[in-house]
C-alpha cells in the first residue's frame, strides 16, 4: 500500500496554487449560501419520503402542476445525488454545497483529461482550466447552485469524466455511465452519446465489440430509467414537462413547442451580440459603469478565448467534436429562453467542454502559448470575476 501511495503523482506548485485559488474564489463568492431555488433538495426529500412529487407549487422554480401533483421538470441526477443530505437535513440540505463539489469534480476531471489524456504541458493545462472555471459561466452557476445552474455544473462534471474515459481507458460501461449521468442532468447532453460511441471504435474487432456492447447496454438502461420517470410523472413515455411548462409560462405560448425556428434570431443575438449595459442616469455614467442585462451577456464579450477552438487541426476527431457541438447546441438555439436571468450564456456550458478539447488540441500543436491566447483567456477570466462580483453585490446579496 505504501509503494502504491508513493507512485501517486503529487500536484505541482502551479496546479496546487490553481486549486487553492478556486477554493478561495468559492469562499469569497458563495457565502455558504443555501439557494432558495432548491428544487433538487425538494425532490430528494420527496424521494426519501417515497414519492416523486413535491409539495411546493411555484413557477419561479419550474414546479409544474399536473394531474393533481407538482413535478420538477429538470433532470433528476442532481436530486439523486442530494438524497444522503436530504435524508439527514431534509429540506434544509444545502444544494449550493453540492454544486461547488460538482464544480471541483469537473475541474479535476478536466485536469486529468488535458494533462494526461491529451498530453498538454502543465502551464497550458492550467491556462485552459482557468478559462473553463472563470472564463465561462461554470463558476457563476456553481457559486449560486440554483436548480437550473446545478444542472449545468453536474452535466459539465460528468461530461469531463466521460471525455477522460473516452480518451483514456475506454471502458464502455463506465463511459456510458458518465454519459447517462450527464444527460440525466441536462437532457440535451443525450446528443453527445454518438461521439462517445465513436471514440470507442479503437483496438481489435473483439475489443470494439465488447466495449460497444457494454456501452450500449448501460445507455439503454439509462434511457429506460428516464422513460420510466416520465411515465411515473406524466403518464406517458414522452418527456412533456418542458412543453407543459412553456404553455403555462407568461413568456411562452399557450400551445405548440418551446423549440421553434422563430426563436433562432433571438438566440443568435443572445449568444453573439448582446453586450453589457451602460449604467447611467441622465447620460451620466454611474457606478458600476456597466451592468448586466437580465438576459445575460453574449459569449463574444464573456468568453472570447473560445475562438482558439477554431485553430484545432482539421482531423477526423475535430470534425466529430464540431458535429457534437452543433448537435448539443442545437436545442438551445431553438429554445424560447436563452437562460433568462443570468450573467453570461449559461446554456453554452452544454457544448463548452467539447470546445475545451478543441482548444487543447490547438495548443498541443504549438511549442509556446501565443500571446493573443493568453490575452483572450485573461480577458475572459477577468469578465468572469466581474460577473461573480456583480451578482453578489447587486443581484444576490448576502445569503
Amino acid at each position: 500500500m505504501k509503494a502504491a501511495w508513493n507512485r501517486l503523482p503529487l500536484p505541482s506548485p502551479l496546479t496546487a496554487a490553481f486549486f487553492v485559488a478556486v477554493v478561495l474564489a468559492f469562499l469569497v463568492s458563495a457565502h455558504m449560501r443555501s439557494t432558495p431555488y432548491n428544487n433538487d433538495v425538494l425532490l430528494a426529500d420527496a424521494i426519501v419520503h417515497g414519492h416523486l412529487w413535491v409539495d411546493r407549487h411555484d413557477t419561479t422554480i419550474d414546479s409544474l402542476a399536473y394531474n393533481g401533483h407538482n413535478w420538477i421538470i429538470e433532470g433528476p441526477v442532481p436530486a439523486l445525488l442530494m438524497i444522503p443530505a436530504a435524508a439527514i437535513w431534509h429540506e434544509a440540505a444545502n444544494q449550493t454545497t453540492e454544486a461547488i463539489v460538482l464544480c471541483m469534480l469537473a475541474l479535476v476531471a478536466a485536469y486529468r483529461l488535458l494533462r494526461y489524456r491529451l498530453g498538454l504541458s502543465e502551464r497550458k493545462t492550467i491556462l485552459l482550466l482557468a478559462f473553463m472555471f472563470a472564463g465561462t459561466d461554470l463558476w457563476w452557476c456553481s457559486m449560486l447552485g440554483d436548480v437550473w445552474f446545478i444542472s449545468h455544473t453536474a452535466a459539465v462534471a460528468f461530461t469531463f469524466l466521460a471525455l477522460d474515459e473516452a480518451f483514456g481507458k475506454k471502458r464502455g460501461w463506465l463511459l456510458a455511465l458518465w454519459g447517462v449521468l450527464a444527460f440525466g442532468s441536462r437532457f440535451s447532453m443525450v446528443l453527445a452519446l454518438p461521439l462517445y460511441g465513436a471514440l470507442l471504435w479503437d483496438g481489435s474487432p473483439a475489443e470494439r465489440r465488447r466495449r460497444l456492447i457494454d456501452y450500449g447496454g448501460v445507455v439503454a438502461l439509462g434511457l429506460s430509467l428516464w422513460i420510466a420517470r416520465d411515465v411515473a410523472q406524466y403518464g406517458t413515455w414522452r418527456d412533456i414537462g418542458y412543453t407543459l411548462f412553456y404553455r403555462q409560462d407568461p413568456w411562452g405560448q399557450v400551445e405548440g413547442s418551446p423549440f421553434r425556428l422563430a426563436y433562432l434570431p433571438y438566440e443568435l443575438w443572445s449568444y453573439f451580440l448582446q453586450a453589457p449595459v451602460l449604467a447611467e442616469w441622465r447620460q451620466l455614467a454611474i457606478w458600476p459603469i456597466f451592468k448586466i442585462d437580465p438576459h445575460g451577456i453574449a459569449l463574444t464579450w464573456t468568453s472570447p478565448a473560445l475562438v482558439l477552438a477554431f485553430r484545432a487541426p482539421r482531423t477526423r476527431l475535430t470534425w466529430m467534436l464540431w458535429a457534437t457541438i452543433l448537435l448539443v447546441a442545437g436545442p438551445s438555439f431553438l429554445y424560447y429562453l436563452n437562460g433568462w436571468v443570468q450573467f453570461g450564456m449559461r446554456h453554452a456550458l452544454d457544448f463548452e467542454p467539447f470546445m475545451l478539447v478543441l482548444m487543447a488540441l490547438a495548443l498541443r500543436e504549438r511549442e509556446r502559448i501565443p500571446l493573443w491566447v493568453t490575452a483572450l483567456v485573461a480577458w475572459s477570466c477577468l469578465v468572469g470575476v466581474w460577473g461573480a462580483w456583480y451578482w453578489d453585490t447587486f443581484v444576490r446579496t448576502g445569503n
